[in-house]
């Protein structure tokens, strides 16, 4: 077929950096080009039958044998194929005009992941044939019928599509006014004034603390207080390696400290090899006062935690841990590997007030300092005190043969003692047992009294006990009671029972910390 093309343009939509300030990850730009064209015979008359179109991308602006098969398709293989091709067939109007959209077919290629090089010498090759013809008949539409070696059309960009290699009038680099973006891994690809550094306030301008947060939700940050010329992490930190300190650490300039002050008594350090030395110190252990000159080249064991300690056989460095048999002064743990001292962890404690103790006070029955009453109403009953027998214990015994719930008061007076200082977490407990399994025919109830006169809020067990066995309640106390040393307060202990059943009371204890006065 005799045909030459004339071509009005091919238009490939874009988008005009700068328009919008905002970024979006995903493209907006229609992946298609619209190709327009004027379709006349070599004697200039208008071509207004079906035909087929075929367009191609290939990397040179020649086109040499070989660039398509035996059978007239497209060669794949190559050398300067471009990885691109599609058909169309059209029916121009009357007048020969036609317009197809390339990309319609086979996708496009995505540009942004072709080489530079590619990009820079696509060219787009255009070949027409009668729609009833075999392959072998497609003509190639040349660009250049005087230059063999042009006969493909390049791609290049339209006036304003030029503007879309710029974000906002900025160019992706490494200078100054340059974008940066992510990389490879979602990593900040470097970039900025310099390549090593990444500046915050780089104007200076703030004025103030400068942050760098770590996680809208979490929180955590690391912040530049200019105000105080100091860093703050706002949670711990863990630092795994050396530690070099060139100030102060809470005030103290740990340079300055000497072996034989009190921060170094009985420190432990590296010796030669898989050895520590131990400096000088003077320590107690169980009230006898050792006036310690210190050991050099102490051996530890390798490959394994090693603590040191001073125990009853003075300095004493074992795999097994701390002693949990004896009393003893902890110094260190040493972490040792591949025959060298890898960690020394410093166990000791310079300040310490171990004078607060708990006490335990135990009221067996009859209790100590108690008395018994009726509350004025169903009080019918026997309170006695007997023996348990193989428990070795007394115990109160409350019966009664009435047909109702028949109650009697046992009232404990005790003392807050002047070294007093707190409850213990557990502050009462009582045991007991009833021969009922129902509290509605036997159970036990406890009231307690502050200093001042008012009823304590008790917490755990203390209303309705009730069990066949010996049980232990624990009660606790909450609110704001009134704990006045060297004042008394009462516990009342209020068992129940009724058809002769009988309610059993044991050991009461009391729980408190105290603080000996010097």
């Amino acid at each position: 077929m005799n045909t030459r093309i004339v071509f009005i343009g091919a238009i490939l939509l874009t988008v005009v950096a700068g328009l919008s300030p905002q970024v979006f990850a995903e493209t907006t730009v229609p992946q298609r080009v619209i190709y327009n064209g004027h379709l006349l015979d070599s004697s200039g008359t208008a071509i207004a039958s079906e035909v087929n179109i075929r367009f191609s991308y290939w990397t040179s602006t020649d086109y040499v044998t070989g660039d398509v098969t035996a059978t007239g398709a497209i060669n794949i293989g190559a050398s300067n194929y471009a990885n691109w091709y599609e058909e169309h067939t059209v029916t121009p109007d009357s007048k020969g005009y036609f317009s197809v959209e390339i990309g319609s077919v086979t996708a496009l290629p995505d540009f942004s992941e072709l080489p530079v090089s590619t990009l820079l010498n696509l060219h787009m090759q255009v070949e027409l044939k009668a729609s009833s013809a075999a392959d072998t008949a497609y003509e190639l539409l040349d660009r250049d019928s005087t230059d063999d070696t042009v006969d493909r059309s390049p791609v290049r960009s339209v006036p304003f599509s030029l503007n879309t290699n710029f974000l906002d009038r900025k160019q992706i680099g490494s200078g100054s006014g340059n974008i940066t973006f992510l990389g490879s891994g979602g990593y900040l690809r470097e970039g900025g004034t310099l390549a090593n550094r990444f500046t915050i306030d780089a104007d200076s301008s703030s004025g103030g603390t400068l942050y760098l947060r770590f996680g809208a939700d979490l929180g955590k940050e690391l912040s530049y207080d200019q105000g105080n010329s100091y860093f703050n992490f706002n949670d711990d930190v863990n630092i795994q390696g050396d530690l070099t300190v060139t100030g102060l650490i809470n005030g103290v300039d740990i340079s300055s400290l000497s072996a034989g002050s009190d921060q170094t008594h009985l420190k432990v350090s590296s010796g030669a090899g898989l050895s520590v030395n131990i400096s000088a110190g003077d320590y107690r252990l169980n009230g006898n006062v050792t006036q310690y000159s210190g050991n050099s080249n102490q051996a530890v064991t390798d490959d394994t935690t090693n603590y040191v300690f001073i125990g009853s056989g003075g300095l004493t460095i074992r795999t097994s841990g701390f002693p949990t048999d004896e009393a003893f002064i902890r110094l260190a743990t040493v972490v040792t590997s591949g025959g060298a001292i890898q960690t020394i962890s410093d166990r000791r404690v310079f300040n310490s007030d171990d004078r607060e103790r708990t006490i335990v006070r135990t009221y067996a029955p009859e209790y100590d300092g108690s008395s018994i009453q009726a509350d004025g109403s169903n009080n019918v009953g026997q309170l006695s005190v007997t023996n348990s027998g193989a428990a070795v214990t007394n115990h109160y015994v409350w019966t009664s043969t009435r047909s109702s719930l028949q109650d009697y008061d046992i009232v404990v007076q005790s003392e807050v003692p002047t070294a007093f200082v707190r409850w213990d977490s557990t502050p009462l407990s009582i045991r007991y047992r009833t021969t009922s399994a129902a509290d509605t025919s036997a159970k036990l109830d406890i009231e307690v009294y502050d200093t001042a006169g008012n009823q304590v809020t008790l917490g755990g067990s203390y209303s309705a006990l009730n069990s066949t066995e010996w049980t232990t309640a624990d009660i606790t106390f909450s609110g704001t009671p009134t704990w006045n040393t060297g004042s008394g307060f009462l516990i009342k202990v209020r068992p129940f029972a009724k058809d002769s059943e009988k309610v059993q009371i044991g050991h009461l204890k009391l729980r408190y910390v105290e603080l000996p006065r010097e």
